[in-house]
């Protein structure tokens, strides 16, 4: 029974699906038929409006006048002209489209000719710099050997090994693992290069090394830069070698060397003013102030040799008109020559020089009105109001004689023992001569910019003061060494690779720099006369016409030309106050230069040679100049990379191995952190001072 019931069940709820399934077929029918008649209710609205709109139209035209009607044909004749200026209009329009269209085919047509012809231009100029090519590889294959192209082959071997393009991986601190993500083997060294230095990078590269191109990476062996910056010394790890010490400005600035001088005392007994020539940076007061007095002073000492000098040449004239001031000069020499015990004794103490003594002796100087008018003719001559006039060279002053001179008066010889005891008691006697020249320095310039020389304490002060910077001033050397007529400075390359103890290696080759023009001391403004900067030279007009090839010299020209000129040994006389002079000036500093294993630093000593061959220290660079300026240098900066990396990286496994001509001239037992009393004599000497009566 409950089977059959349920059966039953079943077949109603059957019956029910399907009943609704009819009614919604039902349902969906019924709205297929009302969508329909109302499309078709909308279709007949629509063809009963149109009807009713073609009808109007009909009796618009029903109702229209009949053609004859004079108003009818006036109507007609407006309308044909409407149509007509219509017409019109419309022609134009298209006629200068026509025009337009016209005017862009001409312009693309013309850029088409100029790009063929400009390609055409390049395909000329490529062929014939492909044909000069040839013809050079031509010339060159007649004179190039066997061997010659054996050892090519070799080199581009090593060349293709050297040159594998690595990647950068600025986030990868440590180097096993950089080397690991280059798929480099961990017994090769890797270097970084910043600022060209093509030379030392190839010779690393001949030596098995590879290059990380990315120079802010903390992943290398070596580093060699331009800039001590571009080292993070704080992170350094002790196997780093690097090519800069901490706070080298202490002597590579013209102010840290100027200063750092007068440290000599505690490590050596030396005078800085035996090798170094006077230097005041005018940024201090006290030290502007000692610049104004030994100016005075110098000033003093040039008239007397002026007075000299013109005694020799018999000129009374000149000789009546300077002696007012050689009285005045003679009397302050005697009180710079005064000894100690003098002055003490001296129950007043007077200045050296008074402000009346210094209005004698400066008399013939700029004053402040002068240098107005001066400074005011340099402005129109500037601006073209006033032609600037080419001064005749004077004649240069003779070089002063070493024998008495004869029928001597009484003043005159008291001049001679002053200038005497002047050459017996002061280093730089024979720096100074008759004009007291000084040359005035940027502090934070280098190549020669900037620098500017003066005779006048006037246009010193004016100089200073006009300018927001820190200047230096030295002595200028008035009677340099003088070759074929023009003055010039030795570039001397000193490699420093430790500190403690320090440890100086000289490069067997320097080499000299010329001025292009010849050496003129009246004409203070003309730069290609008195500077020797190869950067300031290279501007001048003269600079391709000079005798002197390059305006440089390497030093085995220089040697023959003393030898044959001077009869002087450039090894015996020269040579040696070099080497000494860089050991005093490194001296000096080897407390305050931050002292670090694996470094090391290359720097280039400027010196000067004046007339009786003693050898000045001028000042002293950081990263000399090692790019291929003339046929000299691009031969020295070969040779010295190449010996840099034989002593700094060769030397490290064989400590007898070729250090190419970089030669030790010295090393030091160590250094004291203050040493205070190195190399002096402190002994105490002197006398009772005597009683003031009354």
């Amino acid at each position: 029974m409950d089977e059959q019931n349920t059966k039953k069940d079943f077949h109603t709820r059957n019956l029910d699906i399907i009943a609704q399934l009819r009614e919604k077929k039902m349902r969906e029918l019924e709205e297929r038929e009302i969508s329909q008649k109302r499309k078709q209710d909308l279709v007949a609205k629509l063809k009963s409006r149109y009807v009713k709109e073609e009808q109007k139209e009909i009796k618009q035209q029903v109702s229209l006048p009949s053609i004859n009607t004079p108003e009818s044909s006036k109507n007609r004749q407006s309308s044909q002209k409407k149509e007509d200026l219509m017409q019109e209009q419309k022609i134009r329009i298209q006629e200068k489209q026509k025009q337009y269209l016209e005017s862009i085919k001409t312009r693309q047509i013309q850029e088409k000719q100029k790009k063929e012809e400009m390609i055409q231009r390049q395909e000329i100029i490529k062929q014939s710099v492909k044909q000069k090519v040839l013809n050079q590889l031509s010339e060159v294959a007649q004179f190039v050997t066997k061997d010659d192209l054996l050892e090519q082959d070799s080199g581009s071997d090593d060349q293709d090994t050297q040159k594998v393009k690595l990647k950068k991986y600025p986030f990868i601190t440590d180097l096993k693992q950089w080397k690991k993500k280059q798929r480099i083997d961990d017994a090769v060294k890797v270097f970084i290069i910043v600022g060209g230095y093509g030379d030392i990078a190839k010779a690393l590269q001949q030596r098995g090394w590879v290059k990380n191109p990315d120079t802010g990476s903390p992943c290398f062996d070596f580093k060699f830069t331009l800039h001590n910056s571009e080292i993070d010394y704080n992170n350094l790890q002790d196997f780093q070698i690097v090519n800069h010490f901490a706070k080298m400005i202490c002597l590579t600035t013209k102010v840290g060397l100027c200063k750092s001088l007068n440290n000599l005392i505690w490590f050596n007994n030396v005078d800085k003013n035996a090798f170094y020539p006077r230097a005041f940076d005018l940024s201090d007061e006290e030290d502007f102030f000692n610049f104004r007095e030994e100016f005075k002073l110098s000033k003093a000492e040039a008239i007397l040799k002026m007075y000299v000098h013109l005694f020799k040449k018999q000129d009374a004239n000149l000789i009546e008109k300077i002696k007012p001031q050689a009285i005045i000069a003679l009397s302050v020499c005697r009180k710079i020559l005064q000894d100690i015990n003098e002055l003490i004794d001296q129950q007043k103490q007077t200045a050296v020089i008074t402000q009346k003594e210094w209005d004698i002796l400066s008399k013939d100087d700029l004053n402040v009105q002068a240098l107005a008018q001066k400074k005011h003719q340099a402005w129109l001559a500037k601006i073209g109001e006033l032609k600037t006039l080419k001064k005749k060279k004077k004649n240069k002053l003779e070089k002063e004689q070493e024998d008495k001179i004869q029928d001597v008066d009484e003043f005159t010889q008291q001049i001679i023992d002053i200038l005497q005891q002047f050459k017996n008691r002061f280093p730089q006697y024979y720096l100074n001569g008759v004009e007291n020249i000084w040359i005035v320095k940027p502090a934070g310039l280098s190549r020669g910019r900037g620098i500017q020389c003066y005779k006048n304490l006037v246009e010193i002060e004016d100089h200073v003061a006009s300018k927001g910077a820190q200047w230096i001033i030295q002595k200028y050397i008035e009677k340099p060494l003088i070759v074929l007529g023009k003055k010039m400075d030795i570039r001397q390359w000193v490699l420093i690779t430790d500190w403690n103890p320090l440890t100086i290696w000289i490069y067997d080759e320097a080499y000299l720099r010329f001025t292009a023009e010849e050496y003129d001391p009246k004409d203070l403004e003309n730069k290609m006369s008195h500077l020797t900067n190869n950067s300031i030279q290279k501007k001048g007009e003269n600079f391709y016409k000079s005798d002197i090839e390059g305006n440089m010299w390497n030093q085995e020209q220089f040697s023959d030309y003393l030898m044959k000129t001077h009869q002087v040994n450039f090894m015996e006389i020269i040579r040696p106050q070099i080497e000494q002079a860089i050991i005093w000036s490194l001296q000096s500093v080897q407390d305050q230069v931050e002292q670090r294993k694996n470094s090391h630093e290359i720097i280039g000593y400027d010196f000067m040679i004046d007339d009786k061959f003693h050898v000045w220290l001028i000042e002293i660079n950081s990263s000399p100049d090692f790019s291929y300026s003339t046929h000299v240098t691009e031969k020295l900066v070969k040779q010295v990379s190449e010996d840099l990396i034989k002593v700094i990286i060769d030397r490290e496994n064989d400590k007898k191995c070729d250090t190419g001509k970089f030669k030790r001239i010295y090393k030091a037992k160590s250094v004291l952190e203050k040493p205070a009393s190195v190399g002096l004599n402190l002994c105490l000497e002197g006398k009772k001072i005597k009683k003031v009566k009354g």
